[in-house]
């Protein structure tokens, strides 16, 4: 029951992520990557990726039934956490503390945690 319930915080976590990245683009890239104007080739990418979050979200608000579900759910967050997770290792992690934070517990603890609520959901054996 746990797992499920966190499969659900975490789908509509992602999911609403990606409806201000796709409703709300300008503000999205303000407040999270401090990009006060962003060009039309920023807006597209906001875009993309604000539907790789929304498909995310569903896929683990699925997968709160259906384990495959779930690491499909799981996969896209789980591996933009290893991309800031190299990154902290060749560059360094944020200077900022709330970039930090928002980094740190946004993307890479989001992602990883996902990514174990799956698995866990896979080992019970519930893909039905």
């Amino acid at each position: 029951m746990v797992v499920r319930i966190g499969l659900v915080i975490l789908g509509l976590f992602h999911l609403l992520n990606g409806l201000a990245m796709l409703l709300a683009p300008v503000a999205w890239a303000a407040q999270v990557v401090h990009l006060a104007a962003p060009d039309h080739l920023h807006l597209h990418f906001i875009a993309d990726i604000g539907m790789a979050f929304l498909a995310s979200g569903v896929g683990l608000l699925l997968g709160s039934r259906n384990a495959i579900w779930a690491v499909a759910g799981a996969t896209w967050p789980a591996l933009h956490a290893l991309l800031h997770v190299k990154e902290w290792i060749l560059d360094g992690p944020p200077a900022a503390g709330g970039d930090l934070l928002r980094e740190g517990l946004g993307v890479i603890v989001v992602g990883v945690l996902g990514a174990a609520l799956a698995w866990a959901h896979m080992r019970k054996g519930e893909t039905q």
